[in-house]
């Protein structure tokens, strides 16, 4: 547990000196955070309910030429530190950690907020210590949250159809890391809504009708079978733990829904029709106890969209408030996930 306080309390404090900097300057605290955080992650041993179960066993398989079935990126990935590392399966967990971690901090970097309270949400949120046993799904996510970007600048009117495919193949490679991120797809067209916030609240609240009603129905159905299991909930599911991250993803659906945005604003075009269509998975997956796995796509991207809201439509005193409390929230959610020893994250073991 010491660990991963001692890394929260470094990375957010260099960030905090990050804020104080021009753009430019802010690079070596972000390189010292991108060092720590990879230091953290990719040499983890053992870490992980799915480090032993998962990761290390696919490596073994690969290695003596067995693949078992998977996503071709991820299993490419594997073929490559073969060739460089041999049996040593340490070496997947480092690559994967550097791409996951230089990928976040590419958004941080570029979000126009502030990068100590993205550095808190990532960390304390939920998304840092699900990676470290998630990891090809959070990696999905990352690919996603750059994609993001691509679709604003879209929307900004800069390199229009090249911002659409660079975001689109984003997220193709998303999906070599993880199929559920398939669903990505659909969700960027639908970033681009438009609609009276009656539409919005109709749809959503039909939605949260039809799916339960439709998952009972469903489970009916094939009860006794396999899959009438993984409807019902016999078979458990990790992602449960996060039930208040998907809370709070669908709570910013109704905040940004009743805000004004600014005019011009984008990102809060993006980020309101993203807790639209989440919102509705999340409700798929609080359904469905399997289905958490989709809902983590989007409860994720919490770690951009509320501290995005905090800056730029919460104004004066009630502005320090809302900081003061997200932050204890996150902090709440962080500590909360270690005492439960959510996904397997402690005791933390170095590899070396």
């Amino acid at each position: 547990m010491f660990v991963y306080i001692t890394t929260v309390f470094c990375c957010t404090l260099l960030m905090c000196v990050a804020d104080k900097l021009s753009k430019k300057a802010r690079v070596l605290p972000f390189v010292i955070t991108f060092l720590i955080l990879f230091t953290v992650s990719g040499f983890r041993y053992g870490v992980g309910t799915d480090y032993f179960f998962t990761y290390v066993p696919t490596y073994k398989q690969i290695y003596n030429g067995t693949p078992p079935p998977m996503e071709p990126i991820f299993k490419w990935l594997n073929g490559l530190c073969i060739d460089f590392a041999g049996s040593w399966y340490q070496s997947i967990f480092i690559v994967t950690s550097f791409i996951f971690i230089g990928l976040v901090y590419i958004a941080i970097y570029n979000m126009p907020c502030s990068k100590a309270l993205l550095t808190v949400s990532f960390l304390c949120g939920g998304y840092f210590l699900l990676s470290l046993n998630v990891v090809r799904q959070t990696i999905a996510t990352a690919l996603f949250c750059c994609a993001l970007f691509l679709v604003k600048r879209n929307m900004d009117g800069e390199k229009q159809l090249q911002s659409l495919i660079e975001a689109f193949s984003l997220v193709t490679i998303a999906v070599g890391f993880h199929y559920s991120a398939i669903i990505y797809f659909a969700v960027i067209p639908l970033l681009y809504l438009k609609l009276e916030k009656k539409i919005y609240l109709s749809l959503f609240a039909f939605f949260a009708v039809l799916v339960p009603t439709f998952v009972a129905v469903i489970g009916i159905l094939l009860k006794g079978t396999k899959y009438g299991n993984y409807i019902s909930g016999y078979y458990p599911d990790s992602g449960k733990a996060f039930s208040l991250s998907s809370l709070l993803f669908v709570g910013f659906f109704f905040v940004y829904l009743f805000t004004k945005s600014k005019e011009g604003d984008h990102w809060f075009t993006v980020f309101r029709n993203l807790h639209f269509v989440g919102s509705i998975a999340i409700m798929i997956g609080l359904s469905i106890p399997l289905g958490q796995r989709v809902s983590a796509l989007f409860y994720l991207l919490n770690f951009l969209s509320i501290p995005y809201y905090l800056e730029y439509y919460v104004a004066g005193k009630k502005k320090i408030f809302a900081k003061i409390s997200y932050f204890s929230l996150c902090l709440f959610i962080f500590l909360h996930t270690l005492s439960v020893n959510g996904n397997g994250v402690l005791p933390y073991n170095f590899a070396i």
